[in-house]
């Protein structure tokens, strides 16, 4: 796209413009812009003006009707047919509007380009139509045409060539007006509606060209049904007043898909008027069993659990009318979040399983966006203030650098009371969440207490708060970028080198044995590893195992345990089994058990390190691999 061109695009966007901003975005200097910004004006005549208003660049539209010609000369120009998208893109907005078979000789000459770089440009689209169920046929020499039904070229256009076709299609104001008048009436976001705007425009152009929407597949009839119809009846019925034209029943069908399938509003004013249909509910409870099952997480009823149930009605409309929608996340929610996308991955299992959908990418993308949601959410309505008294030898200089050092791996959210010996008291110790010491002098309270050294190494503190937090059930709030729970929840007699010549079943039995006979598991916790490994797989990639279970009543610690199988570098097969039993979810919180599967999901994803780890024979290797190496822990 040429600058002038996207000088234009970028004041119609923002309004407005800064000229050091346009400077940067387009890689030149402020004398360029200005001329280019001349140079548009001459363009743009009495029809429109670029101007100078306090500091930033404005555009004046003073014809509307000869502008929006002007602009489409403008950009259509400015595309490079050097590159294929655009290429394609043509091709198809010929194709679409073509009134007779298209010569791949008078495309090539439009776009300057060889008559073999069209064809390839061709294959690229006919592979891409076909899973529209679309055809570009005929014979190079004697014409192309677009084949398929009307609504699939409609779907077509809009998830891959819209700009290409639709960019600077004039529309009167009164019949834009419409589709702003009518979503205000239904309270439709900003966003939603500028969507709906773009299935409007094809609706016209399509419509007034010839090309109505005269079937649809007999799936559609459930958009009828739809309380949303009723935005789309009332589109259609304007439409034909303001036109004087039939407005076929099909075309209100295809304006209320965009509303049926928009992002989820996020106000529960604007969900009233899109309520949850009746197959949500059960599903939704089928999603949240199936990651109890295969994950051990139970997510607690809540407001977001309320809008995650509009989020599956708008979502599994998308999947079942073939609606595509952009602006989804922009970052790999994937890696971000692993444990909110395993989650992900399961509620796309049971739709797959009850209604016969796929869930596409970008879908399990925004899915993932809602579960880690839900575990921030249930991690802050579980964790109050969490209270540390520091209780030290020397004066307040003293105290204070023992609570910095804390504060490096403490949550932000922690209160600190720094206090002298002649201070601590035990009716005073009682009231605090943690009592940290650097003293030998004995302290009498009931709180959790670690005595420290006044100059600790930050991993020794955090073994010491782990032990605190597994072994004896106490809660201690840490903060992001803490090191590895699975090296502070091990000990030296729960590592095991496992035998590679048996299969994962002899060796997760092997582990149980060992750790049964030394008293560290009871007999019955093998029972619920196996009754879990029923219902789901343990297996979180073919090299890592987690196998976990909920310890029998009256276990009041966490056990986990470490088994590395010893492979050689590209050798297939299971690398390590992470072993761990919780106790009842009346005795912990579930957001602990997220916070070790988080960093095993992490581990499963790091095969380098998975390599190096399979050749490791002692705890203290384990330990100071996972202590100093973070690509498998979560960013601070």
């Amino acid at each position: 796209m040429n600058r002038r061109a996207e000088i234009l695009l970028q004041l119609e966007r923002h309004l407005s413009a800064d000229p050091e901003a346009l400077q940067d975005r387009l890689g030149v200097g402020a004398k360029t812009i200005t001329n280019d910004v001349h140079e548009l004006n001459s363009v743009l005549g009495k029809v429109a003006q670029v101007r100078l208003d306090q500091g930033r660049y404005r555009l004046w539209v003073i014809d509307r009707d000869r502008y929006a010609q002007l602009r489409a000369e403008l950009v259509d120009d400015s595309a490079s047919f050097n590159d294929p998208g655009t290429r394609c893109g043509h091709i198809i907005a010929r194709l679409a509007r073509a009134t007779g078979p298209v010569l791949v000789d008078d495309l090539a000459r439009e776009m300057s380009v060889g008559r073999s770089t069209v064809l390839n440009d061709l294959g690229t689209l006919r592979e891409r139509g076909a899973a529209y169920g679309l055809a570009i046929v005929g014979r190079p020499n004697q014409g192309l045409e677009w084949h398929g039904d009307e609504l699939s070229k409609r779907l077509y256009i809009l998830d891959h060539h819209y700009s290409a076709v639709y960019s600077g299609y004039p529309i009167d104001e009164p019949l834009l007006g419409l589709v702003d008048r009518i979503a205000a009436e239904y309270q439709i976001s900003i966003l939603a509606a500028q969507e709906i705007t773009r299935w409007y425009t094809v609706m016209l152009d399509r419509m007034l060209t010839g090309h109505p929407l005269s079937t649809l597949p007999d799936d559609y009839e459930a958009v009828r049904r739809d309380s949303a119809y009723a935005f789309g009846a009332q589109l259609a019925a304007q439409v034909s007043e303001a036109l004087q034209l039939p407005v076929g029943d099909n075309e209100a069908v295809f304006m209320t898909l965009p509303v049926i399938g928009m992002h989820t509003p996020h106000d529960q004013r604007r969900l009233k008027r899109f309520p949850t249909s009746a197959e949500i509910r059960p599903l939704l409870e089928e999603i949240l069993a199936e990651i109890a099952a295969q994950m051990g997480i139970e997510i607690p009823a809540s407001t977001m659990l309320t809008n995650f149930a509009h989020h599956l009605t708008f979502m599994i409309n998308r999947l079942r009318f073939g609606i595509h929608i952009g602006d989804g996340p922009t970052t790999d929610l994937r890696s971000a979040y692993p444990v909110a996308y395993q989650m992900a991955t399961i509620t796309a299992q049971v739709i797959d399983r009850e209604l016969r959908l796929e869930v596409a990418d970008d879908e399990k993308q925004l899915l993932t966006g809602y579960f880690q949601v839900f575990i921030e959410e249930h991690r802050t309505l579980t964790t109050p203030a969490y209270r540390v008294a520091v209780v030290t030898h020397g004066g307040g200089v003293s105290a204070r650098l023992v609570q910095l050092e804390l504060a490096k791996v403490m949550a932000d959210t922690t209160q600190y009371t720094l206090l002298s010996l002649d201070e601590a008291a035990e009716d005073v110790l009682d009231h605090f969440d943690l009592v940290i010491t650097t003293t030998t002098q004995p302290l009498r309270t009931s709180a959790p207490m670690l005595r420290l050294a006044e100059v600790f190494d930050r991993d020794e503190l955090l073994r010491h708060i782990n032990r605190l937090r597994f072994d004896r059930g106490v809660q201690v709030m840490l903060g992001a970028g803490t090191r590895s729970l699975l090296a502070g929840l091990l000990t030296g007699e729960r590592f095991m080198v496992l035998d590679p010549a048996l299969d994962y079943e002899d060796q997760l039995e092997v582990m149980l044995d060992r750790l049964v006979a030394s008293g560290q598991l009871p007999a019955e916790f093998g029972a619920r590893i196996r009754e879990r490994q029923e219902r789901a797989t343990m297996l979180i990639t073919p090299e890592v195992a987690f196998p976990h279970a909920t310890l029998p009543d009256g276990a009041d610690r966490i056990v986990l345990a470490i088994g590395v199988v010893p492979r050689a570098n590209g050798e297939e097969g299971l690398r390590l089994v992470v072993l761990l039993g919780v106790p009842d979810k009346n005795d912990y919180d579930d957001t602990l058990l997220v916070d070790i599967y988080d960093e095993v999901i992490r581990l499963a994803a790091n095969r380098a390190g998975l390599d190096r780890i399979s050749r490791f024979t002692s705890y203290e290797q384990f330990f100071f691999y996972m202590t100093n190496n973070p690509a498998h822990l979560k960013e601070s």
